[in-house]
């Protein structure tokens, strides 16, 4: 804490519901258990927060007008030559003239973005505080391939990149490839900080060798090609079922019930909330995530699905994608195929027997138990600590 008692007073700021996604909520709750006073700012929270105060942005309406408004506002933002003007348009497109007024007056020691649009706004309103940027993903190749993205995102996030990201004092991203391209591109050496969950005393049951059950949870994204699951689940012997448990994207899911449609062995069961999700995949006997390196952070991804499918104690399934392989091979938790094709995918998986995929299950069960929130946020706090001239001795004994 500050001189006379007086807390440390920090805002994370995101364009999603915090209470629901897993790294501002993870911040969150971080940050009020060292005994700071937390505010958020982000779309309205279905769930309760410990926070002092929530700041509410307009939530992304279906209706057709406001689809387009802010549409037409990211794109006069991204071919504007000038920067007041590109942020004049992102403050219309995310509500954040009115968030302006909500904080006009506050003054906060630390803001933990989340969101690369949000940059402008946070240096703007930070005063003397300092920024900590969280870089899920490497932002100016997030969408590639998509048209949108390419004709017009991808310009702005360039831009937000080079201009913000050295003026931040702290930048974490979530695996070691995207640390290197941050450090390549833009010369802004992250830290890396994985997205875990804490770490479910969850036991490993045993697998029946005649019916060995594979998860994949997740958005329906189509650049995740996960009609490919479908496809190496048709090349696998009889013992082998698949549930997809999806979320995002309507027709797109639709596109993959319509492909399973003939297959007794393709399920879409129904998704779960956020808490629910590792007791609901703990029942299965394999975490699937087979992903072709369709984009730069698909092929350098280390999502929060492996480090859920750990704490599950599920053996691990997965192609060659280097963050995620490294892990499985060195706690050996699960195989990874030879190569990216659904048929290298296929022979691997059908090589198992019952007592391998069980063996894998106990690399789980060490992995788990190592790649966990309670582990990696050790981390985290010795940034904070560092960010907020605290002693990180000091801090690491006041936390949970």
């Amino acid at each position: 804490m500050k001189k006379n008692d007086v807390l440390e007073k920090v805002l994370v700021m995101c364009l999603a519901d915090p209470s629901g996604d897993p790294r501002p909520l993870r911040a969150t709750e971080l940050c009020v258990s060292l005994g700071f006073d937390v505010s958020v700012m982000g779309y309205p929270a279905r769930k309760p927060l410990s926070v002092c105060t929530c700041f509410s942005l307009p939530s992304p309406s279906p209706r057709l007008f406001r689809k387009v408004a802010r549409r037409l506002w990211g794109m006069a933002g991204a071919l504007l030559p000038f920067e007041q003007g590109r942020i004049f348009c992102e403050k219309k497109r995310f509500g954040l003239t009115e968030a302006k007024t909500k904080l006009c007056g506050q003054s906060f020691d630390l803001l933990i973005v989340e969101d690369p649009q949000l940059l402008p706004f946070a240096f703007e309103i930070k005063r003397k505080g300092k920024i900590l940027f969280d870089a899920r993903e490497y932002y100016p190749r997030q969408n590639e391939g998509e048209l949108w993205f390419d004709l017009f995102e991808k310009r702005r996030r360039v831009q937000l990149c080079r201009d913000y990201l050295t003026r931040c004092e702290n930048v974490v991203t979530v695996s070691e490839g995207l640390r290197r391209e941050f450090l390549k591109e833009f010369g802004v050496d992250a830290k890396v900080y994985r997205s875990t969950p804490s770490y479910i005393d969850f036991p490993a049951h045993a697998t029946n060798p005649e019916k060995i059950r594979m998860i994949y949870h997740g958005a329906a994204n189509r650049n995740r090609r996960l009609e490919n699951l479908i496809e190496i689940v048709s090349l696998l012997d009889e013992r082998f079922s698949l549930d997809l448990i999806l979320t995002g994207n309507p027709r797109y899911q639709q596109e993959l019930r319509r492909k399973a449609a003939s297959m007794k062995r393709v399920g879409f069961p129904a998704p779960v909330p956020f808490e629910e999700i590792i007791p609901t995949i703990g029942k299965y006997d394999i975490g699937f995530f087979y992903c072709e390196p369709s984009t730069f952070n698909l092929q350098n991804c280390l999502p929060n699905k492996f480090f859920e499918f750990l704490q599950a104690k599920l053996m691990v399934a997965i192609g060659p994608s280097p963050d995620m392989a490294e892990l499985v091979n060195e706690y050996r938790c699960g195989v990874v195929a030879e190569e990216f094709s659904v048929q290298s995918m296929a022979k691997a998986l059908n090589s198992l027997s019952a007592a391998k995929i069980d063996e894998y299950k106990q690399g789980s069960d060490k992995a788990a138990r190592e790649l966990c929130f309670e582990k990696e946020r050790d981390k985290m706090i010795s940034i904070l600590n560092k960010l907020l001239g605290k002693n990180t001795e000091e801090g690491r004994k006041c936390s949970p």
